[in-house]
Formats: structure tokens, C-alpha cells, sequence
């Protein structure tokens, strides 16, 4: 009985939750890009620690990549208040 008591709220949250959460999908598509960013900014560390890459354009590439990301950041709260 406690168990099909559980089930019977736990489906009556989810029924009164549904609809009230709109997805984006250009939100997931700029915390991708955020992903990706990261990878590459570590891709540039590493030429630039192994010697493939000068220091001084390494962190010009670094600080720019940063920028975008900071970018995307600012993209994602604009989008997510305007949800609520």
C-alpha cells in the first residue's frame, strides 16, 4: 500500500509539473559551445606549455576565446529570465 501510495504522489507532482518548464534549446546549444570553448583554450595551453605555440599568442587566443565565453554566459542568464 506504501508503495502504490508513493507512486500515486510522485505521478500527481510530476502531471502538476508539467508545462511549467519551457525548454530551450538555444540555451543548450551556448552551454555546448561554452563546452567546446574549455576545450580549446585547453588545446592552446597545451601548444603553448609543449612549446608549439608562443606564450604572449597563446593568451591573446586564450583571452579572446574567454571573452566569448563570457559571452555565451551573459546569453544564457538573458534567456533563462526571460522563461520565467
Amino acid at each position: 500500500m506504501k508503495k502504490i501510495t508513493m507512486s500515486v504522489v510522485a505521478l500527481s507532482m510530476t502531471i502538476m509539473s508539467y508545462g511549467q518548464y519551457t525548454h530551450n534549446p538555444i540555451v543548450d546549444d551556448l552551454q555546448e559551445q561554452n563546452f567546446k570553448i574549455d576545450e580549446v583554450i585547453d588545446a592552446i595551453r597545451m601548444d603553448m606549455y609543449y612549446g608549439h605555440l608562443e606564450k604572449s599568442r597563446g593568451m591573446f587566443y586564450v583571452n579572446q576565446m574567454i571573452a566569448i565565453k563570457r559571452d555565451n554566459e551573459i546569453n544564457i542568464a538573458i534567456l533563462t529570465r526571460e522563461q520565467e
